[in-house]
């Protein structure tokens, strides 16, 4: 007996009729592909792959990857919070991140738990070089 082959609506391709089933979220009929969800993961890494390529303007050259690189380093840095050691104390001075305003912390005890001008929260220290 010979099987009617049917087109997928969702991935196009061609498949036995008998094969289909109805799938809760397409609310239709879908081959097997789809069903298992396949087709949809190609689609996911068709899509990330064409993201991870970012098209640059004409006149790119190296200066200018040159300059994106030190542009983005520059702003991890400011992103990361500074500490440094006060000498004979168990503290550390900490500058805020949003406020800029220097203030003493206490690492063991975790005091103050927000900067003392805007509130905002204090990241953790993770180098106890500095202790």
């Amino acid at each position: 007996m010979i099987s009617v082959k049917v087109t997928c609506r969702v991935c196009k391709g061609s498949h036995p009729a008998d094969d289909f089933k109805l799938h809760y979220e397409f609310r239709q009929m879908v081959c097997p592909n789809c069903y298992s969800g396949k087709t949809q993961k190609l689609k996911e890494k068709e899509e990330l792959a064409k993201k991870e390529v970012p098209q640059k303007p004409a006149g790119w050259d190296q200066v200018d990857d040159y300059l994106e690189k030190a542009a983005r380093t520059k702003k991890q840095d400011e992103q990361k919070a500074q500490f440094t050691k006060i000498p004979g104390t168990d503290q550390v001075k900490c500058k805020c991140l949003s406020c800029k305003f220097s203030f003493k912390y206490n690492p063991f005890r975790k005091l103050p738990r927000t900067c003392p001008f805007c509130n905002a929260d204090i990241p953790k220290l993770r180098t106890f070089s500095l202790l």
